[in-house]
């Protein structure tokens, strides 16, 4: 059964933080000349992390990925997990309603490489994002022992002037 849950994480923390993204789907600000580099980029892949589950979300409540964005965000295993879990849904019929609650930090970010990288940190609350029952439009319960808020651990890339999400990993613990 499909399980509106996941979450990863990261020992690479090189003790750099960034200001927590809400659930905005506005245009980031335009940069000027004199923004350091590295908060530009912090934000950059954090509106880009906010960009993926905005998708992700629109593509759950229909089990379908057709008329989102979510390839241009995801890539990689990313995305390979979330056409599994669109899978998942459609076979089972289920969708969902709402969409998680996050609180996703950048912990490290090195954008010397040819291909910059960002680790993000994030607490991912599920618990207002709901399964339901596609034929009934009635929620399907969950077991009341899972995991509704966990650590979940991210890897993005820049490729060009793109930030894309390459992997989400869900963790087993709680946050």
């Amino acid at each position: 059964m499909f399980a509106v849950s996941a979450c990863s994480s990261s020992d690479d923390n090189d003790g750099t933080t960034a200001a927590t993204s809400t659930p905005a789907t506005s245009a980031p600000a335009p940069s000027t000349s004199s923004e350091d580099p590295q908060t530009v980029a912090k934000q950059q892949v954090l509106d880009t992390y906010q960009h993926y589950w905005d998708e992700r979300a629109a593509a759950y409540a229909k089990a379908n990925m057709s008329g989102t964005k979510l390839d241009t965000y995801a890539k990689g295993n990313a995305l390979g997990t979330a056409q599994s879990d669109l899978k998942n849904l459609k076979t089972i019929g289920q969708v969902t309603k709402g969409q998680p609650r996050l609180d996703p930090e950048v912990t490290s970010m090195n954008l010397q490489k040819k291909v910059p990288l960002a680790k993000i940190t994030d607490c991912v609350d599920v618990s207002t994002w709901k399964v339901i029952d596609s034929k009934t439009g009635n929620e399907v319960e969950l077991p009341k022992e899972r995991r509704a808020k966990y650590v979940s651990n991210v890897t993005a890339e820049r490729w060009g002037k793109q930030w894309v999400i390459l992997e989400v990993k869900p963790e087993d613990r709680a946050c």
